[in-house]
Formats: C-alpha cells, structure tokens, sequence
C-alpha cells in the first residue's frame, strides 16, 4: 500500500472505531458507604444529611430503586448476590441484625435465623448459604456460615491475636475471609485474605501495616476461578494495587489502583467501585476497563504463607 493510501485507511479506521469504554459515575452521596453489586441489581447506602441516617439505595437494570425499609445511623454493610433461585437479593446489617430485601417483590424480612442478642454484621449470601461475622459483648469476632439449616463457626488464624475481620465474600468457590490480626502488639498488624475450605484456611493475600501506614485488603469478588480485590495503603501512598487472582494457577496479576477506594466488584472488565473524593464526598462509579499485567515479584510473595 503506498504511504498516502496507508495513511488514508488508518484514519478511517481511527473514526469508524468502537471508542473504549470510560468511566461512568452513578451516584455521588455526601458521606462515606460501600457498595455491590449481582446480576443487575447494584446496591448503596444513601446519607440524609437532615436525617443524619442512612437508607437503602437500589439501580435495577440502570432504574433508581428506593426501597421502603427502616433508615440506619451507620452505612448498611450491604451485599449483592444470588438468592435460592438465582435472581438477586440484598443482605446487610442493620442495628445489629441482618436483613434481605427482594428486588423483585421489594419485600424486606429479617434473617432470625442468624440474628441473636449478639451483634451479626458483615453478611454474604449464595443461594441458600450465608455467611456472616457475630460479635458478642467484648468478646472476638466469629465468623460464621449457615448451610441446610446448621450454622457453623469458621476457623481463624491460628497462634495470632484477631484484631478483627475486615470483610468475606461467599461464593460457589466457597467462603473467603479477610482476617486483621497482630505482628506485633500494640504496634503492627496484617490483613489476610483466606480461603476457607476443607475445615482450614487456605493463604491467598497479605498486606502489612505499621508506623504511619496502614494497609487494606478491599472487597474480593469471587468470578468463576478468579478472585478480584483491591489494596490500599493510607499512609505513603505507595502500593494502592487492583489484582487479579488466578484459584487455580495461583498465578496473580496487577494494575494501578487507589488510596480511596472504600469497597469493589468486579463487573465484567471493569469494577464498581465507591470511591472518596478530595471534598469528603463519596462516588459510585464504574471504573475504566482494567487492564492487569503479571504483578511484580514483591506482590507474588504475598500471595505465600
């Protein structure tokens, strides 16, 4: 093809091209929340500044959704995830007790079967399985699963202090927990990621803080044998990282992230991510299409015990 000719078809091809995807906004709230998402259902809490409380906020199928149920004082620790049959449902905590919400009959019910005088939060569901953290009095956080009808405690960290559990997500790949616990007391601490199967932890991810930096495993999302989550580092700034881990090669990939992402899922090529601003405001938005790269060797060896 001679030069004029060539250059002719290139920029035919610039303009006739499909433009890449960018990022969209969904929401923009006043106060700090987390988000998630299934199937077509993406799910939030909403802050009423007048109020001080916060309410649950739905889009289904690209529809705003405003679900009447009780208002909260804290964030819902809300998730997304299919219910018996498939279709999307909601669970959070609310005061203390985990609820469900319905979208497609937009009726709320409380779990009581899990719900005690104790303090339930953190809930994840896949079919008929949830999985759920209890807290009782001062007493370590416990994580839990109820399954055909028996709910079971989880194992922990063995010959560590658990500080906390920072999050779980449950799928069909089984149960993941983010378990905090101490390195050193009063001083450092690492969060975990672990997979649980088999009556054990199995190690995926650690990340370490201390001093002025503190770092966070945030929101795994389990997509066939992958698993998708983020790290933030406040602090230095440095090592804020979206990855993407293989279950089966245990092979684990990379690519830029951010200090301020509050919570993610993977949608496809892309995450929903709620994300803090410069001026304390909170967005929803689906993040450009993430491109990964085989994470660098330092990263590779978090992924080992």
């Amino acid at each position: 093809m001679k030069p004029i000719a060539a250059l002719v078809a290139l920029l035919a091809l610039a303009l006739t091209a499909t433009p890449a995807a960018a990022e969209q906004r969904l929401a923009v709230e006043s106060a700090p929340f987390t988000a998630d998402a299934y199937g077509d259902v993406i799910a939030w809490s909403s802050y009423d500044a007048v109020a001080k409380t916060y309410s649950l906020r739905l889009l289904r199928a690209g529809q705003p959704v405003a679900p009447a149920v009780a208002a909260a004082a804290k964030p819902l620790d809300l998730d997304v995830g299919p219910g018996p049959d498939g279709a999307p449902v909601v669970v959070y905590s609310r005061a203390g007790d985990i609820f469900q919400y319905d979208p497609a009959t937009g009726l709320e019910q409380p779990l009581a079967e899990v719900n005690t005088a104790g303090v339930e939060r953190s809930p994840s569901i896949h079919r008929s399985a949830l999985g759920f953290v209890r807290e009782v009095r001062r007493k370590k956080p416990v994580v839990y699963l109820r399954r055909d009808g028996n709910t079971r405690r989880q194992p922990r960290p063995r010959f560590k202090e658990t500080l906390g559990v920072d999050g779980l997500e449950l799928s069909a790949r089984g149960l993941f927990v983010i378990y905090r616990t101490d390195i050193v007391p009063t001083c450092c601490s690492r969060a975990t990621l672990y997979r649980v199967a088999g009556g054990k932890l199995h190690h995926v991810f650690s990340v370490g803080s201390g001093g002025a930096n503190f770092g966070q495993i945030v929101s795994p999302t389990v997509v066939r044998r992958s698993i998708f989550f983020g790290r933030t580092n406040q602090g230095s700034g440095q090592g804020n990282r979206f990855f993407r881990y293989d279950l089966r090669s245990r092979k684990l990939f990379a690519a830029r992230g951010t200090s301020r992402a509050l919570s993610l899922t993977w949608r496809g090529d892309r995450f929903l991510m709620s994300r803090a601003t410069a001026t304390d405001a909170t967005d929803l938005l689906l993040t450009d299409p993430i491109r990964f790269t085989r994470a660098t060797r330092a990263d590779q060896r978090r992924t080992r015990p």
